[in-house]
């Protein structure tokens, strides 16, 4: 019998999830967005049903129970009212990070979905995901984890000039939301985009300006790794984009606050926003490429020990870029599992969902490259 499973949003991080669900034939999948002719395009390109609905009405709850399973692929402010209605409809749900407050409130709803037998799985793209899950698989190969370091960077390859990574929204919140870090056992508040550091990837990434924003992996770990005192979560761009947000940020081109112009008052951030959105798409084939860097650090056999995993993304068959398939391939995964019923029922944080092993395993076969290490 086939797993039915919906991916919620047809934006570009739905749409590369449905696409890499599509490789799996034994699923029948259903692609909602509010915008139904958004949603019947992505459907159309992936062989699958798409459905537009109403988001100021119940209809969510009602569309929820056709199936089994919701990959939510959607900004992190809906996260809860979508845990909701998949709670509502006994539907299984994930969804790609909450920015640590949101994940914190989402983790009370742990007895409710308990009590239904729904299982629902926060923070399972790239970064949160795979980090927090690869964090946990280093510590579990220690005696001990004392520290838990965990680095996003990503290059277009020829490239090096200015341009949006992804969501301008998202990287506006890094680079001005507060940021949270675990250090020496306490839950710390530090300025957004600060604890810069040079962070030294494989190449052809190379050296890269790493700081910490606001991640949902120190709202998880500390809580999942048991006598661990520092969980450190950093983001690393190329030069020419970090200090191009640094700047906007710094002049207060991302400001909330309106200003008087000529035209009348305008907001900022608004304005930033819809020009940098407005910026070509690179034409062409993707040629980005993604890793995500854990270094866990602890003792072995009473000497001190360095754990290290490697996840690699690189542009897929499909045409998904390496970033898009870095977020979408955990979230497809656990979707199709927890249509299997793989997943306990409950709130889980990624790295305590199901057998860590055996999903790098599952996602190494759909084109992850890992490296791991352990040096004492």
């Amino acid at each position: 019998m086939a797993a039915r499973v919906a991916v919620l949003g047809a934006g570009a991080m739905g749409s590369a999830a449905a696409a890499l669900l599509a490789r799996h034939p034994e699923v029948e999948m259903l692609v909602l967005d509010v915008d139904a002719s958004r949603a019947a395009e992505v459907a159309k390109q992936v062989g699958a049903e798409g459905r537009g609905f109403d988001a100021t009405s119940g209809e969510l709850t009602d569309i929820l129970r056709d199936v089994e399973a919701v990959a939510a692929c959607l900004p992190y402010r809906l996260n809860i009212p979508v845990m909701e209605a998949a709670l509502a409809a006994g539907c299984h749900y994930s969804d790609l990070g909450g920015l640590f407050h949101t994940t914190l409130k989402q983790l009370e709803l742990d007895e409710r979905f308990r009590g239904a037998g729904v299982a629902a799985v926060l923070g399972i793209g790239s970064a949160p995901g795979l980090t927090t899950i690869l964090g946990k698989m280093g510590a579990d190969a220690l005696d001990r984890a004392d520290s838990i370091d965990m680095v996003d960077g990503a290059i277009e390859e020829g490239g090096g000039e200015f341009c949006v990574p992804y969501s301008v929204e998202t990287v506006f919140d890094e680079f001005t939301m507060p940021a949270m870090v675990f250090e020496d056992g306490e839950m710390k508040q530090v300025p957004a985009a600060s604890g810069l550091v040079q962070w030294d990837f494989p190449e052809p990434l190379g050296t890269l300006p790493a700081v910490y924003t606001l991640h949902s992996e120190p709202a998880t770990l500390p809580k999942t790794v048991p006598g661990v005192r520092d969980v450190r979560w950093r983001l690393a761009l190329p030069a020419a984009i970090h200090e191009g947000f640094a700047f906007l940020t710094q002049v207060g081109l991302v400001s909330s606050d309106p200003v008087e112009t000529p035209s009348g008052k305008a907001v900022p951030r608004e304005v930033t926003a819809a020009v940098l959105n407005a910026l070509l798409v690179p034409e062409g084939e993707p040629a980005d490429i993604e890793y995500i860097d854990v270094r866990v650090r602890g003792e072995n056999d009473g000497k001190p020990a360095l754990w290290r995993g490697l996840a690699k993304f690189v542009p897929t068959p499909e045409g998904i870029s390496g970033g898009s398939f870095g977020t979408a391939i955990p979230i497809a995964t656990t979707v199709r599992w927890m249509a299997e019923g793989r997943v306990e029922p409950g709130v889980h944080p990624a790295e305590v969902a199901f057998d860590n092993e055996a999903f790098v395993a599952d996602i190494e076969r759909e084109g992850v490259e890992f490296t791991f290490s352990l040096e004492n």
